[in-house]
């Protein structure tokens, strides 16, 4: 019976030197952060576009993924944050993609392009800055009645999902020297 737990011991320690071996480590915060920098301030995004909740909604997914992250803290007062990150929304645009008939949309595809800023409050550095570009692909339920543009909300959702995981992957992976 000891050679079972002495075999699973085995090929967790295989297991594990190969994933360190093929360069994967543990989610740590970036080497550009300074110590200090623990908290972290998001407000919703400007947005001058036709879609007035996406700034809120990009500003609430951009603080559950740095949460998730566990190396800064998003606070909700702006004075009591290291680092305060900043977005516009430049454009939103909806497209039709594939049709069932003349006038039925099946599918719809929304373009996003924004700018986003990582500033520390104290000094008022711009740390990181970035352009970023996304697309989207929906379905348009078919059995949805008196909704105008079905599943806009859902796909807005998606987009703002998937931006946010960018730019907390260009967060953290960026090489930036802070002087």
């Amino acid at each position: 019976m000891w050679y079972l737990y002495l075999r699973n011991l085995l090929i967790l320690w295989l297991l594990s030197s190969f994933l360190i071996s093929c360069g994967y480590k543990f989610y740590k915060k970036p080497a550009y952060f300074k110590s200090e920098w623990k908290t972290i301030y998001i407000p919703p995004w400007k947005n001058y576009t036709s879609e007035t909740n996406l700034g809120e909604i990009l500003a609430y997914e951009l603080r559950h993924k740095i949460s998730q992250g566990k190396f800064l803290i998003p606070v909700y007062n702006k004075n009591q944050a290291d680092l305060i990150f900043k977005g516009e929304v430049k454009r939103i645009y909806l497209q039709p993609v594939s049709y069932q008939t003349f006038i039925q949309t099946k599918e719809r595809k929304i373009n996003f392009q924004g700018s986003y800023q990582l500033i520390e409050r104290k000094t008022g550095k711009i740390i990181l800055k970035g352009a970023i570009s996304r697309y989207e692909i929906y379905r348009v339920p078919l059995e949805t009645a008196n909704v105008l543009d079905p599943g806009r909300e859902e796909a807005l959702k998606m987009l703002a999902k998937d931006v946010s995981e960018l730019i907390l992957q260009e967060i953290m992976f960026k090489d930036v020297e802070i002087k």
